[in-house]
């Protein structure tokens, strides 16, 4: 009996294998696909002529065209044409180079064809069977969307740069590495996708330049692979040496300017976060600001836009191609085209720049008029009717509000005259229109900016009714500034006398509580914020308002300061009843319930019990080193915005720890709503001061801080403190601990300064910290730098202050600090060693042990005389003085905090000569860092007392003195 003839079923598909390409050979064959009773059998051929036509004979001329350009034969053509065409050349690359680049290319292009076309084939791929690790064939999928190549720098806990590339696919973002690349293809699993030629080029060139080459180099890396990368795609940058990214909405602006004589000129400009960009479109551009690097990033889409609204704004812009465009003159006053658009800009909110150079247009012979009046008051706020008018022009608030915060004089009237706002009249009325809210021809103000602007502004001319701020008020500020005068007693249940300074700091507090304005004592450490605070809090429970009882006061600090107000409150008043409310058994039927007046909590527990803090109305809510809410996106200042009280203090003495905009959150509690919005404040105030150094800037907002923040320095009051004695302690490092200086400070130093010749000084300051950090360490004990061979090595400071300890100073209290974790340790092991007992807290020890390791400390009965403390945790808020020495082992730039430290000794209270060494090893880097802080130390007092960073001052003459 004959077997029946078998069945046998074929189709046709297509086999990609990127693979190929290295050969030159093409990334597709022809796939068979025969399935007869017997299994599943595979044949592969060539992209042929012939083959295409029998294999695919559904598909169009145009589809079977681009087929056949991808197969063997075709590309072998292709191949020995490009042969030709390089031995016609006379010099450029070498034949295998310019074969493999033109050779890649056209097939790229081809397949960018391929995708335009409607293959309907299947395609199939070599895959690998998970089960039993075997090669086999399965079907695939070629997709259309092209991916996204984007890249992102972060930096490892070690201090190294990493590079991660990027791929984004419909909205979704993964690491390069989740993919298998080859050439331009990228493969996840049965998905492949192509990508744009250029970012294969860019991953072909990052793979030859690796960027972990320069991981450790920030200016390198930089330098060598960064600006590659940000002039053609996103970088995403977490903290790469001093660059700052700046990633924010554009906000688009005209320059004004003449040309020839005969021609208006608008150019189109965007301002990114206070930095100008105009001109062709790049992903990125760099700024330098007084030595800090900003990388702006571009937004095509936003500037494409205005240049397409600007394009049609006028017939003639149609053909101007180069993104700027001009006018005749004639042209720009037909039908007061030029007058009309000036107007519709500022309506869309677009910044005017330049109007004060243009000549064509000729100046207006009138000056502003202003009038002014109080139409009502509605709470703390002031609503004004303004009018300003150039002759009979009535200009428009909204427009005159937008110019000023444009930073502009001038503006232009109907009849094409350009009018000039004068210094007189700016000073008199710029600050209400920028900080007011306007409604048509209504400024809406908070009544306290009448207080910063001075008495004289109280009058507003022709008012018909209201109120700013009371006669009567005025003349008990003015009674404040006079010596001697005293305007509030200090409430009989306060137990202490105060101070000449401490009683105009309670009547200060007192006076602005009374128009519902808020105060920032800023006081140095040590003058009693805490004592004039609680005789602020007892005079607002004594007052007549409060007579009948039943006013609450909450006090917000930090955990490590809770005891300390109670202690205070308890050590200064009998009639203020302290509570803390703190811990898991914390509960407000217990402060009610316990007659207390005075709420004590931390902000960690303020956010956690917002709902039941932020339902009390207060009659007062304090808040101790607010400098803690100084970013205005924070959880905790949330919180702390929710608290419903009638008078508010901020207790800060570094109200400013890193730059101007630090002030914004506190000022935004104390008088809310005066400053803006953050990015007002930003724009307005903070960037230009910081980064411009912008002496107007700085003018304007000293002046309208002043009334609410109050500063008094030890030196200017609290002449009746015992002396305070700073000092040197010398020590000499010893053969091996110099050997190991000298040789790791010319390694150092020849490094470096071939770095800064190389990349320049301000890409190599990473640099210059490591390198400094790294011979403070040497300096301070070899053993920190955690290399083996170093363990042993002897530290003469740990020397020099156990011997200190142990012989000169034993019945002496003392507190010593170091910003290293690790020579605190080294020290209390060798305390240890001496006999010597010693507390310990660094920034790992929680608040109320802190809390309870001071409160021993200050105990005279305490025969633990010793107090080892990090830099860091000891600044704030630690009242230590039952010690009389202090010991900076590791002293470094920022004075003001070595000064903070030593402040934890030398405060109100102390009643002992406080002695202040600064440990510094003879003939190093901190006998030169002392030296050159001496010479180069600036006080400012620009806004608050700051110290300038030291490191952003040293130029290359001083780093060569630092290294010598």
């Amino acid at each position: 009996m004959k077997n029946p003839i078998a069945k046998t079923e074929t189709k046709t598909g297509l086999f990609l294998k990127p693979s190929r390409l290295k050969n030159r050979w093409s990334p597709i064959e022809v796939l068979f696909v025969v399935r007869t009773e017997r299994g599943i059998d595979y044949a592969k051929d060539q992209l042929s002529a012939e083959v295409i036509d029998s294999s695919f004979a559904y598909l169009t001329p145009d589809q079977k065209q681009v087929l056949i350009q991808l197969g063997d034969e075709s590309l072998t053509q292709l191949i020995n044409q490009l042969t030709k065409t390089h031995a016609r050349q006379k010099a450029g690359t070498s034949l295998n180079a310019y074969i493999e680049r033109s050779f890649l290319r056209q097939v790229h292009q081809l397949f960018i064809q391929l995708q335009s076309i409607e293959l309907d084939t299947r395609w199939y791929h070599q895959a690998v069977n998970p089960a039993t690790g075997n090669h086999l064939t399965a079907g695939c999928t070629l997709h259309k969307k092209q991916p996204i190549i984007s890249f992102r720098v972060s930096r490892s806990d070690d201090g190294y740069l990493h590079l991660q590339s990027l791929v984004t696919i419909d909205n979704i973002t993964s690491p390069l590495e989740h993919f298998k690349r080859e050439y331009f293809f990228l493969q996840q699993d049965k998905d492949y996708f192509l990508l744009a030629y250029q970012d294969y080029q860019t991953l072909q060139w990052l793979a030859a330049n690796d960027p972990s080459a320069y991981a450790g180099d920030a200016a390198g890396f930089s330098e060598h692979i960064l600006n590659r990368l940000i002039a053609d795609y996103q970088v995403e940058m977490d903290n790469i040496g001093d660059k700052q990214s700046i990633k924010v909405e554009p906000e688009n602006a005209v320059y004004l300017s003449e040309i020839s004589g005969s021609f208006l000129m608008l150019t189109p400009r965007w301002n990114y976060d206070g930095f100008w960009v105009e001109g062709k479109w790049q992903h990125t551009e760099e700024f330098n600001r007084n030595g800090e690097i900003y990388v702006v990033h571009r937004n095509a889409e936003k500037e494409k836009a205005f240049h397409d609204y600007l394009q049609s704004m006028h017939p003639n812009f149609s053909r101007q191609l180069n993104g700027i465009f001009n006018l005749p003159f004639a042209e720009a006053k037909k039908k007061h085209w030029f007058l009309k658009t000036y107007h519709k800009l500022l309506d869309e909110n677009v910044e005017l720049l330049g109007m004060e150079f243009l000549q064509q247009f000729r100046y207006s012979q009138f000056q502003a008029e202003t009038s002014m009046r109080i139409v009502k008051t509605a709470g703390s706020e002031i609503h004004l009717e303004l009018k300003v008018t150039f002759g009979t022009e009535e200009i428009s608030l909204i427009e005159l509000q937008k110019l000023l915060l444009a930073s502009q004089k001038s503006l232009l009237l109907k009849d094409h005259s350009i009018a000039v706002l004068n210094d007189e009249w700016l000073m008199k009325y710029s600050t209400l229109i920028k900080h007011g809210r306007i409604s048509k021809n209504e400024i809406t103000v908070p009544q306290w900016i009448w207080l910063a602007l001075g008495e004289g502004n109280n009058d507003t001319s022709g008012r018909s009714e209201g109120t700013v701020i009371p006669p009567e008020w005025w003349l008990r500020w003015m009674q404040w500034s006079q010596d001697g005068e005293v305007v509030y007693r200090v409430p009989a249940t306060v137990k202490a006398a105060l101070r000449p300074y401490q009683q105009k700091g309670f009547e200060w507090m007192c006076l602005l509580s009374e128009i519902d304005a808020g105060a920032c004592l800023a006081d140095d450490m040590g003058l009693g914020k805490t004592l004039q605070t609680i005789c602020f809090l007892s005079w607002l429970k004594d007052s007549t308002v409060n007579k009948s009882g039943g006013a609450k006061f909450i006090i917000v600090c930090p955990a490590s300061l809770l005891h300390n107000w109670r202690r205070e409150l308890e050590k200064f008043t009998e009639g203020l009843i302290p509570f803390v409310y703190h811990s898991n058994t914390r509960s407000m039927e217990s402060f009610y319930s316990s007659g207390a007046d005075v709420l004590i909590t931390s902000y960690g527990t303020l956010r956690s019990d917002l709902d039941k803090l932020g339902a009390v109305q207060w009659e007062a809510a304090i808040l101790d080193e607010s400098h803690t809410i100084k970013n205005p996106s924070a959880q905790i200042t949330r919180a702390v915005y929710h608290l419903k009280a009638k008078a508010r203090v901020a207790l800060s003495g570094t109200p400013v720890m890193n730059n101007t905009f630090d002030l914004y959150s506190q000022l935004q509690f104390l008088v809310p709503g005066m400053f803006g919005s953050a990015e007002f404040f930003r724009k307005e105030y903070a960037h230009p001061i910081d980064r411009e150094q912008n002496e107007e800037k700085i003018n304007a907002l000293r002046k309208l801080t002043a009334p609410f923040i109050l500063r008094r320095t030890k030196q200017q009051v609290a002449t009746d403190l015992p002396p305070k004695t700073e000092m040197v302690l010398w020590c000499e490092m010893g053969p091996e601990q110099k050997e190991l200086y000298e040789e790791t400070k010319s390694q150092i130093r020849d490094s470096l300064f071939l770095h800064i010749k190389n990349e320049g000084l301000n890409k190599s300051k990473l640099s210059i910290l490591q390198g400094m950090q790294r011979l403070r360490q040497i300096c301070a004990a070899p053993a920190l730098l955690n290399e083996g061979s170093l363990r042993n090595t002897p530290s003469v400071k740990a020397e020099v202050l156990v011997d200190e300890l142990q012989h000169n100073l034993r019945k002496n209290k003392v507190l010593v600090f170091s910003q290293f974790k690790g020579m605190l340790k080294m020290i209390g092991d060798a305390c240890s060693r001496a006999g010597l007992k010693y507390y310990h807290f660094d920034g790992e020890t929680p608040p109320a042990k802190r809390s309870e390791l001071v409160e021993q400390f200050q105990d005279p009965a305490n025969d633990v005389n010793i107090f080892l403390i990090s830099l860091k945790a000891g600044n704030t808020g630690l009242t230590l003085t039952a010690a009389d020495y202090v010991f900076l082992v590791d002293p470094w730039w920022n004075t003001a905090v070595q000064q903070q430290a030593i402040d934890r000794a030398y405060r109100i209270g102390q009643t002992k000569n406080v002695f202040a060494y600064q440990m510094i090893c003879k003939d190093s880097i901190e006998e030169k860092i002392v030296e050159l802080q001496q010479k180069k130390r600036q006080l400012s007092d620009a806004l608050v007392t700051e110290d300038e960073g030291f490191l952003k001052q040293l130029n290359e003459d001083d780093l060569k003195y630092l290294f010598s």
